[in-house]
């Protein structure tokens, strides 16, 4: 199971969030796998999504080449309409270190 915000059902949904990433200690999925997507920890399933990357990042969007289209195409693909609005959400959610801190990019499609 994978635990989504609530925004983030539409975008998943329609093909539009293929990304996340988590502050994990290790990978808890491997490319391949199937996991529930879920927006409670005990609730029902949205989506079954299919792991297709996992790559550990020095901090987030390190494994990105660097650049405003690539930048931007990486913030599409989670969801958002620029990095920076990327950045500050993530910064709110984990808090400002976070931006340094290592993480794990996971890209998913949905799985039938």
């Amino acid at each position: 199971m994978i635990l989504f915000k609530p925004d983030n059902v539409r975008a998943i949904l329609n093909g539009d969030k293929t990304v996340t990433r988590r502050r994990w200690k290790r990978p808890r999925a491997c490319v391949g796998s199937i996991h529930r997507a879920q927006t409670q920890l005990f609730g029902d399933a949205f989506a079954r999504l299919r792991i297709t990357s996992v790559c550990r990042e020095e901090y987030p969007g390190a494994s990105v080449r660097r650049g405003h289209v690539a930048l931007m195409s990486e913030a599409l693909k989670e969801g958002f309409i620029s990095w920076d609005t990327f950045m500050r959400v993530w910064a709110a959610m984990h808090g400002t270190a976070a931006i340094t801190e290592p993480c794990w990019r996971i890209e998913f499609e949905l799985a039938p």
